[in-house]
């Protein structure tokens, strides 16, 4: 059986980074920027590797998913904590930049 895990973080009542991978060393990730408005819980950013580079997928409210954009050049386990401390310290501006 395949090895996964998912953690969530919460940054405010309304505010959540979930964490999730698989394989052991990981294989594939993603770090998820969610955001409870009266529709439920929202996809507000992601960063994973699930086609192959880092890259991070911009969501905004009206136009949902965009293309994906490179994001981290290092290891993978470079790469997920500084996806995680990203949204943590930005969340705010990034979650303004969705409501649009």
């Amino acid at each position: 059986m395949p090895y996964e895990r998912t953690i969530e973080i919460a940054v405010s009542d309304l505010v959540t980074v979930r964490f999730s991978q698989s394989g052991r060393p990981i294989e594939r990730y993603s770090v998820v920027l969610l955001t409870l408005d009266d529709d439920g819980w929202r996809t507000v950013r992601v960063y994973d590797n699930h086609l192959g580079p880092h890259h991070m997928h911009r969501y905004t409210r009206s136009g949902g998913k965009q293309e994906p954009e490179a994001f981290h050049a290092g290891t993978t386990n470079e790469a997920i904590p500084a996806a995680i401390a990203h949204l943590k310290a930005h969340w705010e501006a990034i979650i303004k930049s969705w409501n649009v």
